[in-house]
């Protein structure tokens, strides 16, 4: 797993590649607070799966801890792009209700900036 983080018009973009899962779940997480903290006023945050083909239980728990940690700010934070498989995980443990997916950088972007 990689992760990159940048700011894109006052949006955190953060992308992922590679599986998201057990081995990964926390050196994801603690990369993205460590990012997101250091990012003071930052308040949108858009997490590019593109580049994530797997995810599990403990990536999906990493996936909902950083939205928490987002929330906790008053920030709110979109997935963008995720592949199939993964899109199919966030849909039946209905994660998809909480986390909002968008079909691109875009997308998420014009809806952060609402």
């Amino acid at each position: 797993m990689a992760i990159q983080c940048e700011t894109k018009n006052g949006v955190g973009v953060v992308t992922v590649t590679g599986a998201l899962n057990a081995p990964v779940a926390e050196s994801f997480h603690t990369q993205f607070v460590a990012w997101f903290d250091n990012q003071p006023g930052l308040l949108q945050v858009a997490v590019d799966l593109g580049g994530v083909g797997f995810i599990d239980s403990l990536g999906l728990g990493a996936l909902i801890s950083v939205f928490k940690h987002v929330a906790e700010r008053g920030g709110d934070m979109r997935l963008v792009r995720p592949q199939q498989a993964v899109k199919l995980v966030l849909e039946i443990t209905r994660t998809s209700r909480i986390l909002r997916m968008f079909g691109t950088l875009e997308e998420a972007l014009r809806d952060a900036a609402r």
